[in-house]
């Protein structure tokens, strides 16, 4: 479990790295569910990502150093509101249950 400093600053990181990014935390911590074991999830919506899988690597990399677990998940704007609406995918779940961190 992280506690909410760690949280904001791999928010902070994200966004800066991606500073025209929306940054939501969802999953368990965002739920406020954490067991000791959990990770964090971060979905990234961007204006456009030509390499979801590349810039999620590139954002994950920027989290080097705070000693945590995280998954990035990428979407451009588009792939956010094709499926923001749709139960049950991924897009779904993060928006209906994250909070931003940063915009």
């Amino acid at each position: 479990m992280f506690d909410e400093t760690l949280i904001a600053e791999a928010g902070r990181r994200l966004s800066e790295a991606a500073p025209e990014a929306h940054v939501i935390l969802f999953g368990s911590h965002a739920r406020g569910d954490a067991g000791p074991h959990s990770d964090l999830d971060f979905l990234v919506v961007e204006p456009s990502v030509d390499d979801p899988t590349g810039e999620s690597v590139r954002l994950r990399r920027t989290l080097r150093g705070l000693g945590l677990f995280a998954d990035v998940i990428v979407v451009s704007e588009h792939e956010a509101e094709r499926w923001g609406d749709v139960r049950g995918s991924l897009i779904h779940a993060a928006l209906s249950e994250g909070r931003p961190l940063a915009a």
